[in-house]
């Protein structure tokens, strides 16, 4: 399932198209199996041409996976491992083999049970590296897909058109066929341009800011597990992370973390509910402490 933006946009694109033709004409005017065919069939040929079987059935799942994924938010993510920093400055990393069972990100999940399990900091550093590098790989091939359908779209509208209008010359003699013919001919180049621009354009571009997102925030992980390993001061793993958080919520987070009175069963309260609210907005999460502390 699509996130909420990316469905407005598509519901409000395809609104916006169908309405403009309905007060004009006819839908049904606009409909052609033939067209379709053409459009939507030369692009799988194309891509598959270009691409391995392989890449574009592992570049589909990842679409599937990244275009369905819930919004994070970082700030949520830094009051956990913040937490956990705490947990494990106190009494050590095993205290953590319990919890990584309810940890939903699966990247923080393997990272934290091999750091549990004893992995040194140059040996998980590299681990952790070459997981983020893969994962970069793979988002990059599934972009690439999603752009190459965007530019052959349009090229096998182009293909339906010249031979609509091919088919259209045979019959020049029949005045009547003639427009029906053009007619034709010209939605093959409209299924084309809808389809790139419309569709797979706008769906890469997504899958690109989604994919940037996500690698960021493995990165920011990969510091925070990496700080833990080392025993280092949970603010300095802190100020670390912050650096991968945008200026705007970097400055709340910084903003309700000194405004906020010193409770020491803050960290209490996180460890209570982090199971549920781990994926949370930062918002809630602060909302639901300041109820059970009021």
């Amino acid at each position: 399932m699509l996130d909420r933006s990316t469905n407005i946009g598509l519901f409000s694109g395809f609104s916006l198209i169908i309405l403009a033709i309905v007060l004009q004409g006819s839908i049904g005017a606009f409909a052609s199996g033939s067209s379709f065919v053409i459009v939507a069939g030369g692009v799988i040929a194309a891509t598959m041409v270009n691409y391995s079987f392989e890449d574009i059935k592992g570049s589909f799942i990842t679409i599937r996976r990244m275009m369905g994924a819930k919004s994070v938010d970082l700030r949520t993510d830094m009051e956990l491992m913040r937490m956990f920093a705490r947990r494990v400055r106190m009494e050590g990393l095993l205290i953590l083999d319990e919890e990584i069972k309810h940890v939903k990100d699966d990247f923080l999940k393997n990272g934290l049970q091999l750091a549990v399990d004893g992995f040194q900091k140059e040996s998980l550093n590299n681990i952790l590296k070459d997981e983020i590098q893969s994962k970069k790989r793979q988002l990059t091939i599934s972009v690439k897909v999603l752009d190459s359908m965007s530019e052959y779209a349009p090229a096998f509208g182009m293909i339906g058109t010249v031979i609509g209008m091919i088919l259209m010359l045979q019959n020049i003699s029949d005045p009547e066929s003639l427009g029906a013919g053009l007619s034709v001919a010209l939605i093959t180049t409209l299924y084309g341009t809808i389809l790139a621009n419309m569709l797979l354009g706008p769906l890469a571009g997504k899958l690109e800011y989604l994919s940037k997102m996500d690698l960021n925030r493995k990165e920011m992980f990969r510091v925070g597990i990496l700080s833990m390993i080392e025993g280092e001061n949970p603010r300095i793993m802190e100020k670390k992370m912050l650096i991968h958080v945008d200026p705007k919520h970097r400055a709340e987070y910084l903003k309700y973390h000194e405004e906020l009175p010193i409770r020491n069963d803050r960290d209490q309260k996180i460890y209570q509910q982090w199971i549920e609210f781990q994926n949370a907005e930062w918002q809630k999460l602060n909302e639901s402490l300041e109820m059970e502390t009021g």
